[in-house]
């Protein structure tokens, strides 16, 4: 019986054997990619070069089996092109099967039409001033099969014609004199390039700069350019003004008048009863409003009397939608009545709340061939509007169980069964509260909340020990824009207790004072801030930057200094216990590239050191580093690689020691389409962990920056994605390729046996 192996290469070169041009329709050519294209008359300037990435993003074709989505180099085997020619004229139910669900159609030359694209790229080229720039295609046969070809396209600008003089005429007196007050803020300037860009951003500033003063009818549309490019060749002169045949009201300014909001639980329930709030009219079905008026009124902008702000509505409908309460939300706007005098705006906010609770299912699923394995379960349910100011209470139960069997790369075998469980509990309030009004709502404040938890998680390692984390926690959650979010924990504290020991873990204590430091009774009381930037959702490749600074004990130390005893003495207790004094920094960035419509490269590195000073030598057990995993290093399990080139002699408490005070890590994921909602990939994992300083119990373990990047365990593999648009179920193989430790094999590959480096896991959701 052939393996499993060569049937794989019997069908390849079964495939290979398929012309890629058997099944064209007469006449056609197979497109197969584009050349680099010519430049003439190149302009060095940033202004050129940016808009050429708008022109080869006009003329970019993908060809079948495009190399990550590129329209210049190819994959060397066509598979899914080879199964549509070896299938297209089948009958069988296992033809149309393959062909619908692997083969892929050719892209004929036809289908890329290079003429569309090439007028395309010139109109774009206009659009950015190039008004006489001018593109032009080849077609280049294949020498050795004339249906197939690639393209190059000869791309000339030309002269680049830019703004002279600005001008704005036919405005209202009140709306030319707003203009005036604001050109510095114009989008338009003499002497730079003639953009399309440029006139539609001058359109978006003055909708806004009207709608913002009260001129509530006038839209983006409105404005109106006259370009002259004679009278001054190569320049323009510009004149803006306001759209023909517009109605009064445009460029009539508006009040607001009465303010309604109407609450429904359902948008079929009819309003039964009515209060009045600050001249606002609240209406409700049942005894009360089923929220208080403080809590959903207190940040909206809008007032009655005042000049209609399209600002003011949008920060209005932002705190809204924020409180997280109400499935539709909408606010609407009608005129009084229908005089020609009338300017009085009147307000209805229509709000139908969301269903009450909310559940959730997260599961994880951790399998390696050689090592730890195990499921995770973390069920969760949310009651929105608890009290009536809506807050949101949150409850979730924990648990996950593992165990390890066989051997690890460059270690013993032992079995190791453990289980971990715990429980939180959490409540968060849509706004800040705070003592002595520390943190008063700014405007800058955007989508404020406070969040007040407690939890307890128990660490069951058997034959070993059990230790209990209680937690609690206040933090500020808020955005200073739409890209920037702000989580503030001004008091966090950990309490680390180990239950139970076995005397087996207590002579690894006895063996090794830094674990035992580690892990011993403590109080970790912590301050905590942490920053997230995200790109503009309109980013074609967005990133994701987050970092974290924690500090723990220093203000405590410094009521002990003041009481007398030095910083860095040790032992000093909280409640009789000792407590952790660190200074711990955490970042991370991924990066997505959009190769093409379901393909995308993300990349993702992380780092984070740790230094623990004054009251303790070593962090904590719960707060070190630690890679591996199934959103870490995929090829080997949590805890198992490191610190630096040290393995446990045995292998049989990993995870007691294989943590370390600084952490690096970088992953390189590709991701695309099979079929359907079956998605691939292929990754790359390094990392490891190290000590900022020597442990003469642990060689070889400290961070050097000489050797650090030799010590980086790394891993490939491959995975499958099946996206159902609310969930992402993904499987995935990690393969070992390197370990830091002596494994007695040499040479950068120094995994003893293949399946000594094969990683499962099961999991819901992307790594990162």
């Amino acid at each position: 019986m052939l393996s499993a192996v060569a049937v794989a290469v019997v069908v390849v070169v079964m495939l290979a054997g398929c012309s890629s041009t058997s099944n064209l329709p007469e006449g056609e050519v197979l497109y197969t990619g584009l050349k680099p294209a010519v430049y003439v008359d190149r302009d060095s300037a940033d202004y050129s070069s940016a808009v050429e990435e708008e022109v080869e993003a006009a003329l970019a074709a993908a060809p079948n089996g495009a190399l990550l989505g590129s329209s210049y180099y190819r994959t060397p085997f066509q598979l899914k092109l080879w199964i549509y020619n070896r299938y297209a004229n089948s009958t069988s139910k296992f033809g149309r099967w393959m062909l619908r669900t692997f083969g892929r159609e050719p892209v004929l030359m036809s289908a890329v039409k290079p003429e569309t694209r090439a007028l395309v790229a010139k109109n774009l080229l206009r659009s950015h001033g190039y008004f006489d720039a001018n593109v032009a295609y080849e077609t280049l046969p294949d020498k050795r099969n004339d249906k197939k070809a690639k393209l190059r396209y000869t791309v000339k600008n030309n002269h680049l014609y830019t703004f002279d003089t600005i001008t704005y005429r036919g405005y209202a007196p009140d709306a030319d004199s707003l203009i005036r007050a604001t050109m510095s803020e114009s989008k338009l300037k003499s002497g730079e390039a003639f953009a399309t860009s440029s006139l539609d951003a001058e359109r978006v500033r003055l909708n806004s700069l009207f709608r913002d003063n009260g001129y509530y009818y006038y839209r983006t549309e409105y404005a109106s350019f006259l370009a002259d490019s004679v009278s001054r060749p190569g320049h323009v002169q510009l004149r803006v003004q306001p759209m023909a045949g517009m109605s009064d009201e445009v460029f009539r300014k508006w009040h607001l008048g009465r303010m309604k909001v109407v609450l429904r639980r359902s948008s079929m329930e009819q309003p039964t009863d009515s209060i009045i709030h600050r001249n606002l009219s609240v209406f409700y079905s049942g005894k009360r409003p089923p929220i208080r008026m403080r809590t959903l009124l207190r940040d909206i902008k809008l007032r009655r009397g005042q000049l209609y702000s399209q600002t003011a509505y949008q920060e209005s409908a932002n705190v809204v939608n924020s409180l997280g309460l109400f499935s539709i939300s909408d606010f609407s706007f009608t005129p009084r009545d229908t005089s020609a005098t009338c300017d009085t705006l009147d307000m209805t906010l229509n709000c139908v709340f969301d269903k009450p609770y909310d559940g959730s299912i997260e599961a994880n699923y951790a399998l390696k061939s050689n090592d730890r394995t195990g499921p995770g379960l973390v069920l969760g349910v949310t009651k929105r509007n608890a009290f009536r100011g809506g807050e949101k209470l949150s409850f979730d139960i924990k648990g996950s169980y593992e165990w390890q069997t066989g051997r690890r790369v460059g270690s013993g075998s032992k079995a190791i069964n453990s289980y971990e469980y715990g429980a939180d509990v959490s409540i968060e309030y849509p706004r800040i509260e705070a003592p002595f009004k520390l943190f008063r709502r700014k405007r800058f404040f955007r989508t404020p909340s406070t969040l007040l938890s407690a939890s307890v998680n128990v660490q069951n390692r058997a034959d070993y020990f059990k230790m209990v984390t209680l937690t609690g926690g206040l933090t500020y959650k808020f955005q200073t824009s739409p890209n920037s979010r702000h989580e503030l924990s001004p008091l966090l504290l950990d309490y680390n207790f180990l239950k139970s020991t076995t005397a087996a873990f207590d002579s690894i204590m006895g063996a090794n004072p830094a674990i035992y430091v580690s892990m011993r009774n403590q109080f970790v009381p912590k301050i905590k801030y942490t920053y997230t930037y995200t790109s503009p959702a309109r980013y074609r490749n967005p990133i994701v930057w987050e970092t974290s600074v924690t500090e723990a004990a220093n203000l405590l130390s410094l009521c002990y200094v003041m009481a007398g005893k030095k910083f860095d003495q040790k032992e000093k207790d909280l409640f009789g216990n000792p407590f952790a004094q660190f200074l711990k920094l955490n970042t991370s960035l991924r990066k997505t590239w959009q190769l093409g419509t379901k393909s995308q490269l993300v990349g993702h590195v992380a780092a984070g050191v740790i230094w623990a000073y004054g009251n303790s030598e070593r962090a904590p057990y719960n707060e070190q580093f630690y890679v591996g995993g199934a959103n870490s290093i995929r090829a080997f399990t949590v805890r198992s690689i490191g610190p630096g080139r040290y393995v446990a002699p045995d292998g049989t408490y990993s995870y007691l020691d294989q943590t370390g005070d600084i952490k690096l890590e970088a992953n390189l994921e590709y991701r695309a389409n099979l079929f359907g909602s079956l998605y691939g990939a292929v990754f790359l994992d390094a990392g490891n962990v190290w000590l900022l300083k020597k442990d003469a119990s642990r060689p070889d373990s400290e961070f050097r920056v000489g050797s650090f990047f030799r010590q980086l365990a790394t891993g490939t593999g491959v995975g499958l994605r099946y996206d159902m648009d609310f969930i992402v179920i993904r499987l995935d193989l990690g393969i070992a390729l390197h370990v830091p430790c002596d494994t007695g094999k040499s040479g950068y590959y120094n995994i003893p046996k293949f399946s000594d480096g094969l990683g499962l896991h099961f999991a819901i959701g992307y790594p990162f």
